[in-house]
């Protein structure tokens, strides 16, 4: 009689159940490790939510004031207003909507983030600088050689713009956020582990962090921020957008309708030493008898769309001026007269023609 082998029986069943006891754990965790990084981020949206809201906001404008143009004291409030709207929009941690739900914390399966807090300010930190520098030196004329410089020139100073008086370096806003993140106890802490038991090391610790909107929080601190420069030049106000007819005989004379963007732009001829000398004029005098112009003035001239950009006509001028150009800027229809007056020179200054 020859007796029957069993085989081996049982053995998957044993192997399922030991690798079911790591594989549950790593799921687990993987789970957790997810939430964290998710939560995480939430706290990084409303740090940068309200960065982006400050670009709505107007910050510089210009006055009707020759010698105090830009004004931007609307810049220290930008930064409350903006805070308080992230801060009330994320106290749920979901910023898609504008009314925060009635739990302020937000909670998954192994983990929950609560305790949301905003906060922006003004920072100066955040600039940049102007262009600088000093201007331009003009050299006198010397026969057969290159110009000099003649001393005492006004250049003004390495640390001049053509910006100052019209707009200021102030900087911008900067923003962070920090809100509590711990475990949850449906994370068991404890899972066959200690003397006799499967695994060596403790199962886990509950989680109790805080969660920074830049970087990781030191000495229980989240000292890191976003920052966004802000400022513009958006000239869409009515105070600068409407008309500035030109003035030809009237140099340096504000047109009454736009004096803001008027004074902003004679600004900066100023600060960059308006003409560079007489030449010009010199010339002029020299060949027809007189300068049409003081080149030195200021004049601007603004006509929006409304106009078909164009200067339709001009303030009547001097009486041989008037010769020169009826209407010197017009369009197709106001092209200016072929008709000269006769020079008191001739050609290249010479006597005999």
């Amino acid at each position: 009689m020859r007796a029957s082998r069993r085989g081996p029986r049982g053995q998957s069943t044993v192997e399922l159940a030991l690798c079911m006891l790591v594989f549950i754990t790593v799921v687990m965790f993987g789970i957790h490790f997810a939430e964290v990084g998710y939560l995480s981020l939430k706290v990084h949206e409303a740090a940068v939510s309200p960065l982006w809201d400050s670009t709505a906001f107007r910050v510089h404008r210009m006055r009707e004031q020759e010698e105090s143009i830009g004004d931007f004291g609307a810049l220290s409030s930008i930064a409350p207003r903006v805070m308080a709207n992230a801060g009330e929009r994320y106290r749920d941690f979901d910023g898609r909507s504008s009314t925060a739900k009635p739990r302020p914390h937000m909670t998954q399966v192994f983990t929950r983030v609560e305790d949301m807090r905003v906060r922006c300010a003004q920072d100066d930190e955040v600039e940049f600088d102007l262009p600088r520098s000093r201007r331009p030196a003009l050299r006198s004329p010397q026969p057969g050689n290159w110009g000099t410089f003649p001393p005492g020139q006004d250049v003004g100073n390495p640390t001049d713009s053509v910006l100052d008086g019209v707009y200021e370096n102030l900087g911008g806003m900067s923003c962070s956020a920090e809100a509590h993140l711990e475990g949850l106890p449906t994370l068991p802490s404890r899972f066959l582990e200690g003397q006799g038991g499967f695994f060596e090391e403790k199962h886990s610790m509950r989680l109790r962090m805080k969660a920074c909107g830049v970087g990781r929080a030191v000495g229980g601190t989240c000292k890191g921020r976003y920052g966004i420069l802000l400022g513009d030049f958006g000239f869409s106000d009515p105070e600068v957008s409407e008309h500035c007819p030109l003035q030809p005989e009237r140099p340096d004379v504000p047109c009454s309708e736009n004096r803001a963007f008027y004074y902003a732009a004679m600004k900066v001829f100023d600060n960059n030493g308006r003409a560079a000398g007489r030449d010009a004029s010199e010339f002029a005098e020299f060949f027809v008898g007189q300068s049409p112009i003081d080149e030195s003035g200021f004049f601007m001239s603004y006509r929006g769309e409304e106009d078909d950009y164009i200067e339709r006509d001009t303030p009547r001028g001097e009486s041989q001026d008037e010769m020169d150009r009826p209407r010197n800027t017009g369009g197709v229809d106001h092209k200016p007269t072929p008709n000269r007056r006769r020079s008191n020179r001739c050609f290249l200054g010479m006597q005999e023609c």
